[in-house]
């Protein structure tokens, strides 16, 4: 398959609300199987077969789809998410893969952990999501550095003089899609992300990194 069938597409609903991101190739047999209008595309990269041509699908609607993306549940990457990718204990925002999920409560001293101080890091009666691993919670996650994960290891953050920076929590949403403002503007996506103020249409399925500052501004006027 060609490389440039391996780029990003972007799917909006039917009501032209961003809900996912695809690779070119799917977004064009969307298009060309006639669930989805293409809205963005190309002109320098023309898909080319026997009897068709199509420029490269950048953005792309879907006819008969009018859902959004719902909740997800809990999982290490949703929790560096939540927490902006920056470490709880150090404060120092990083990259991705710079980052771990600590558990508070580590896993090995979760059922040692006297009661009264688990309760305040175990998840609400009713939203655990597995009796199994109650540690994995979004109450006993944060984003780690490195650095600090290192430090910590398997004791309590009070063993060490150690102090969140917040308190861990239940985000209402996580967004599932997260690019950033350059990425999207050299594929064409804002008029698609962002209202006229600067501000995303759909926060709570797009989170846009490294707005620029007219943008920030925007979004708190």
């Amino acid at each position: 398959m060609p490389s440039v069938l391996l780029q990003p597409s972007l799917v909006l609903n039917s009501a032209f609300l961003p809900v996912s991101i695809v690779r070119a190739f799917e977004a064009l047999c969307l298009v060309v199987t006639e669930k989805a209008d293409l809205l963005e595309g190309d002109e320098a990269e023309l898909i080319r077969s026997q009897f068709l041509s199509f420029p490269l699908p950048r953005v792309v609607r879907l006819l008969n789809f009018s859902g959004m993306p719902t909740n997800p549940s809990w999982s290490r990457l949703k929790v560096i998410y939540r927490d902006d990718q920056t470490c709880a204990w150090c404060g120092v925002r990083r990259k991705i893969d710079d980052l771990d999920c600590d558990h508070i409560i580590p896993r090995s001293r979760w059922h040692a952990c006297p009661a009264p101080l688990r309760k305040k890091y175990e998840a609400p009666s009713g939203k655990l999501q597995n009796v199994h691993a109650p540690w994995n919670s979004w109450e006993n996650t944060v984003a780690s550095c490195r650095p600090c994960n290192a430090k910590k290891g398997n004791r309590y953050h009070w063993e060490l003089g150690l102090k969140l920076l917040w308190d861990p929590y239940e985000p209402e949403y996580v967004p599932s899609m997260i690019v950033s403002f350059d990425r999207a503007r050299k594929l064409g996506w804002l008029d698609y992300l962002l209202n006229p103020k600067g501000r995303p249409i759909f926060p709570s399925a797009v989170k846009i990194i490294a707005l620029p500052p007219i943008s920030r501004a925007a979004q708190q006027s």
